[in-house]
């Protein structure tokens, strides 16, 4: 084998790793552990994670559930839905949805991962559409959502993306037969993408040095939270 093809592979092995790991699947449960009822209080409009590197915040009329904020070595992660549905409180109307953001520790190395290699980690079977898009990889599943949200609807979207070195995955999730389901969702993880680079610092202003713990992430290989799903 020449020496181009056999770089090639391994390059190709380890984007479908990074796309593993961005789709290793646990019960949202899990994640939400201790959420209670909205309050006023409950709705955050954003949340740094790794020291300000990434900073969530949500499209404009979604905030951050406070109590889902999950954050240990492994990784971090939070949950958004509307602010109405947060705080119980009249405010911007949008879609319904839920909206999970999930955060790798950095990596010197992180690179984005593209959609041939979260289908392959996937299973072609199981997505409907792909799109490379400027920076993000995105991908509609055809089943598991309904699992995830009762009462919501079966296909729901993914999107892998690096902020600073950090892997990040998304996924957006919303009510059977409804617009989240369809294009919608699409289009709700590209704004929340925009949202969140646009938060986060310049690569000019984030250490490039990586941890210790951010390399002893990387060799444990798993962060289970990044895309909270039973299927």
């Amino acid at each position: 084998m020449s020496t181009w093809i056999s770089e090639t592979a391994v390059a190709r092995r380890g984007m479908t790793l990074r796309a593993g790991l961005l789709l290793v699947c646990l019960p949202l449960a899990a994640c939400l552990e201790g959420v209670g009822e909205a309050g006023p209080d409950d709705a955050l409009r954003a949340v740094a994670f790794y020291d300000g590197n990434v900073t969530v915040t949500g499209p404009r009329g979604y905030c951050i559930d406070r109590s889902s904020i999950k954050r240990g070595p492994a990784g971090r992660f939070a949950l958004l839905a509307s602010c109405e549905s947060l705080t119980d409180q009249p405010g911007i109307a949008v879609e319904p949805a839920v909206l999970t953001v999930a955060v790798l520790p950095r990596a010197a190395d992180a690179r984005q991962p593209d959609t041939a290699a979260m289908t392959a980690a996937l299973g072609a079977d199981a997505v409907r559409e792909t799109e490379d898009g400027d920076g993000i990889a995105i991908v509609h599943i055809a089943q598991g959502g309904d699992t995830v949200l009762p009462g919501g609807d079966p296909s729901y979207w993914r999107a892998s993306m690096v902020i600073n070195g950090h892997l990040v995955g998304l996924a957006a999730y919303g009510p059977k037969d409804g617009a989240i389901a369809g294009t919608g969702g699409r289009d709700l993880l590209r704004d929340l993408a925009e949202t969140l680079r646009a938060a986060s610092p310049g690569p000019d202003s984030v250490t490039r040095n990586v941890t210790k713990t951010a390399k002893q992430g990387r060799a444990g290989g798993l962060f289970r939270g990044l895309f909270p799903v039973s299927n």
